[in-house]
């Protein structure tokens, strides 16, 4: 039972969002919709606030939601992986700028982050990559503590571009599928199995990703 706790939590999770999500679609939808009638301006609004929020590390999943009610689930969800990829490189240079007289220091107070270090020396993709997978690292903090590490610019973008697409599409489907039922141009059941068929593949992806991250590495 244990072992199937987290998943239980994460099933639970998603039924208790889908349950608020349309009471809170149809108090946000008239102001989403008036961002998208502002044109540029309003993705210009939108990006700058993701921006600043992914930076202090404040939590990004409202604005997959966001993103697929304002532009749908292609337009959001290219605008988002552009945007968080060129935020994420941010945040991964200023940390990588302060490895060099920080890093030492750090090591030794933080014995985790030696090991990490460790395991991203030899390129790091599929390490980044599980990372981004698992519910149990913060999206945001992630970007600077995997510049603290020796993994490649590279290696981060590729790993974080395919660890976080489960998640990323799962969000932007409950999103736009929400703001589609208020708007009466979609249905519910069909918002229901979009969002079943995709939480299952994201859910499958974490849990193999915890598992793979729980297995130590070997010589």
């Amino acid at each position: 039972m244990k072992r199937h706790l987290p998943v239980l939590l994460m099933v639970l999770g998603l039924v208790a969002t889908l349950l608020m999500l349309r009471p809170l679609a149809e108090g946000a939808v008239p102001a989403l919709d008036t961002v998208r009638g502002s044109g540029l301006k309003g993705t210009v609004l939108f990006c700058a606030v993701y921006s600043v929020s992914t930076l202090l590390l404040l939590p990004t999943t409202p604005f997959a939601l966001v993103a697929g009610a304002l532009y749908g689930p292609w337009g959001g969800g290219a605008l988002l992986m552009l945007l968080s990829l060129g935020v994420d490189l941010a945040a991964f240079s200023l940390a990588r700028f302060a490895r060099g007289p920080f890093f030492e220091r750090m090591r030794q107070r933080f014995p985790g982050l030696a090991r990490l270090d460790e395991a991203m020396k030899d390129g790091g993709f599929g390490a980044v990559c599980l990372l981004r997978l698992s519910p149990l690292a913060p999206y945001g903090v992630l970007n600077y503590v995997l510049g603290l590490t020796r993994v490649s610019p590279a290696s981060f973008l590729a790993g974080t571009l395919v660890g976080s697409l489960p998640a990323t599409v799962l969000f932007l489907v409950l999103g736009h599928g929400a703001a589609d039922v208020v708007r009466g141009t979609g249905g519910a059941v069909g918002l229901w199995v979009t969002v079943a068929l995709t939480a299952l593949s994201a859910l499958g992806l974490t849990a193999w990703a915890k598992r793979r991250l729980a297995v130590p590495a070997t010589a």
